[in-house]
């Protein structure tokens, strides 16, 4: 367990990425700044913990993405359940923290971050599955698709801006944790042979 602990490098990668994460959203709070949309001419207001979720995708990508490979083939152990620990792991503690900042400061920006970092943790294991570890690119896509095409109008985002909806949208939750459930499953099932 310790071999594959250093390999993923967790405690240098994905225990800053989730601290970091768990501070810059009680820093942030409902903190926001005015970006440049092609959906409407003003008012796209972004809260900033809007990109806060991406630090923790891309360090769960990177930690899987630190691999040997020959062993992890020919190797006895799980490392397909042992990454998909990792990764639930991960994402408990960010949703406990965001969950934490959310009623410490009544923040609905930091629960929208837990959820937003549920639904693109999912959105980068299930690229892993088909395009590797170009699917880093995945979750930064589609955060900045949000912000620049997401708004429908300067107070709400189209329907399939899930990033944008509110903290409490149910739609939203639920197609976050399905999008994350099959992407574990993906990432499960091709874990020995992602490269």
């Amino acid at each position: 367990m310790i071999w594959w602990l250093k390999v993923r490098r967790v405690h240098p990668v994905l225990t800053a990425a989730v601290g970091t994460f768990t501070l810059l959203t009680f820093a942030f709070r409902d903190n926001a700044v005015v970006l440049p949309s092609f959906s409407v001419n003003a008012g796209n207001s972004v809260v900033l913990s809007f990109f806060t979720p991406l630090i923790v995708v891309g360090a769960i990508g990177q930690c899987l993405d630190s691999r040997l490979p020959s062993a992890e083939r020919t190797g006895l152990r799980p490392v397909g359940w042992m990454d998909t620990g990792l990764v639930l792991a991960a994402v408990g503690v960010v949703l406990a923290g965001s969950g934490a900042a959310g009623w410490a400061l009544d923040s609905g920006a930091a629960v929208q971050a837990g959820r937003n970092t549920v639904l693109l943790t999912g959105m980068i294991l299930l690229g892993r599955g088909f395009f590797g570890r170009a699917s880093v690119v995945l979750p930064l896509a589609w955060v900045f698709a949000v912000v620049f095409f997401g708004r429908s109008s300067g107070t709400a985002y189209h329907s399939w801006a899930l990033t944008g909806q509110e903290a409490s949208d149910p739609y939203a939750a639920a197609l976050a944790a399905a999008t994350f459930v099959i992407g574990l499953s993906v990432n499960q099932y091709t874990s020995r042979t992602a490269l």
